[in-house]
């Protein structure tokens, strides 16, 4: 569960998804992805989405941070700052897959660095310990 899942799945109530993502003009493997925490929106959707819902943008943004950023997390809940509702303590958090970020892998000093002309940025799934290109 993430917290940007949860409060969506909280609007929807007993709304379809497929009418969910209707209502909010968006394609139903995006609200599912969502809602999943496979998929993060931009900026200006959330903010059309909390528009749509009548909801906080503050609340999906915040969760949306949260979800991207363990690091946030963790930050916010020290200084006292309540999270929208979704998913444990980061600290209670098993890392998974599911959890693990893209990251760009390292090149060499002597070597061209991705995302010059010609060279394609190299980016791996880094998770528990092992590294897969995707």
């Amino acid at each position: 569960m993430n917290r940007l899942g949860n409060l969506l799945r909280t609007a929807r109530g007993s709304e379809s998804r497929v009418q969910f993502a209707r209502h909010l003009e968006l394609s139903y493997t995006f609200v599912r992805a969502m809602e999943h925490g496979q998929r993060f929106p931009s900026d200006p959707v959330l903010k059309k989405i909390a528009g749509i819902l009548h909801l906080d943008p503050a609340q999906l943004l915040l969760a949306a941070y949260c979800d991207r950023s363990e690091n946030l997390a963790e930050v916010l809940t020290a200084r006292g700052l309540a999270l929208p509702a979704g998913n444990p303590a980061p600290a209670e958090r098993a890392s998974t897959p599911r959890d693990a970020q893209p990251t760009t892998a390292n090149a060499s000093p002597a070597a061209p660095q991705p995302g010059q002309p010609g060279q394609p940025a190299q980016a791996t799934w880094q998770s528990t310990g092992t590294s897969r290109p995707f």
